[in-house]
């Protein structure tokens, strides 16, 4: 019976310690340097113009939500979508990407918001707002959501933060 006991212990303590391993927050440096990694592999697809490797960057099932409210889920459709939006872009056209704050949901799972800004040469940068949803998978962090929206045309009230 002490053996059994013995044994039912130290299974409860490792079963508790891989339960606790796993809820253990991510510290802000950690998710900030996995935000800041992941949007520098995203704006130098865009800036080389490689779709392909901007779609390697996604989930299977990504979404991507633009600014008009359109939906497109699937790594291949958005990869189709981003093709056609480069074949269009004025040479030397760039993308800058701020993150404005990120938050680590869970261990595979990090949420951003920040400012996308399109630098096309001779004009004024265009800006964009993003919302992303960072999923760990097979051990790389890849875009599982994404949605852009464009600053407001209304004016900001006082009281807005």
């Amino acid at each position: 019976m002490k053996l059994q006991a013995l044994i039912l212990s130290a299974a409860a303590v490792v079963v508790s310690n891989a339960a606790w391993s796993q809820a253990a927050p991510m510290s802000q440096q950690e998710t900030d340097a996995i935000v800041s990694k992941f949007q520098a592999a995203y704006a130098d697809t865009f800036n080389r113009r490689d779709a392909g490797a901007m779609a390697s960057l996604l989930t299977e099932n990504a979404t991507l939500q633009n600014e008009w409210g359109d939906v497109t889920q699937g790594r291949g459709k958005i990869e189709s979508l981003v093709t056609r939006l480069m074949a269009g872009l004025p040479a030397g056209t760039r993308l800058e990407d701020t993150a404005l704050v990120s938050q680590a949901i869970s261990a595979d799972t990090i949420v951003s918001q920040g400012v996308s800004r399109r630098i096309v040469p001779g004009t004024e940068p265009g800006q964009m707002f993003f919302s992303r949803v960072l999923v760990l998978k097979d051990g790389q962090w890849r875009l599982a959501a994404t949605q852009i929206a464009r600053p407001s045309t209304v004016p900001k009230p006082a009281a807005a933060p």
